[in-house]
């Protein structure tokens, strides 16, 4: 569990035992130190359990629907990498049509590879 959603379920925790937004912020500063939520944040999550609000997660964005990280586009990632190991983020990107950014989402959150320099 990541520590934003650790305090996202202490908000919650403390809104459940009537524990004010002040005193749930300076118990969040206490414990999380200058990890913590900032205020306007704390007082927000606080604001939405008041107003019902049942998950700790964050919602599905509804934005537009990445095209460059499709099934196509990771096969050819994948086969790419299969065939020649050294090639850059940029020899892919070049390769294939697509961002640095996208291949290196691609690779990572993916197909979980890692870069190792030598």
């Amino acid at each position: 569990m990541s520590e934003i959603i650790q305090q996202r379920s202490a908000i919650k925790f403390c809104f459940l035992n009537g524990i004010n937004a002040a005193e749930t912020l300076k118990m969040l500063e206490k414990a999380y130190g200058d990890r913590a939520l900032p205020k306007s944040t704390t007082y927000d999550w606080y604001k939405l359990f008041k107003e019902g609000r049942e998950r700790v997660e964050d919602e599905e964005c509804l934005g537009r629907p990445s095209t460059s990280t499709d099934d196509a586009h990771i096969q050819k990632v994948k086969e790419l990498v299969l065939a020649n190991r050294r090639l850059t983020i940029r020899d892919i990107a070049d390769e294939i049509g697509v961002s640095k950014g996208s291949i290196n989402s691609i690779l990572k959150d993916v197909l979980g590879l890692k870069c190792v320099k030598s």
